[in-house]
């Protein structure tokens, strides 16, 4: 079985990760460290993706799945809250 690697930017690092689908060694592209208020350690936010084309563009669908359903429901609890605020007039 023969893994499409793709091209990798050289600025991304291979990480010691691997991705739970596929087994393969995740890429990382992007890491940001902040410092929430109120608290006294930096929170680190790491992506990673998987160099194998077919696994990342499922789990490119299912986070996209994820968004639309979450937008829904917040659509939906926004909805709710106006006719709430309609009878309550």
């Amino acid at each position: 079985m023969s893994l499409n690697r793709g091209i990798i930017n050289p600025l991304q690092q291979i990480s010691l990760h691997k991705c739970f689908q596929c087994g393969s060694d995740l890429i990382l592209v992007s890491e940001k460290k902040e410092t929430m208020e109120g608290s006294r350690f930096p929170q680190t936010t790491s992506i990673y993706r998987c160099p194998n084309t077919a696994c990342q563009e499922e789990k490119d669908r299912e986070t996209a799945k994820r968004i639309k359903l979450k937008n829904q429901r917040l659509a939906d609890t926004k909805k709710r809250l106006k006719l709430k605020l309609k009878k309550k007039n």
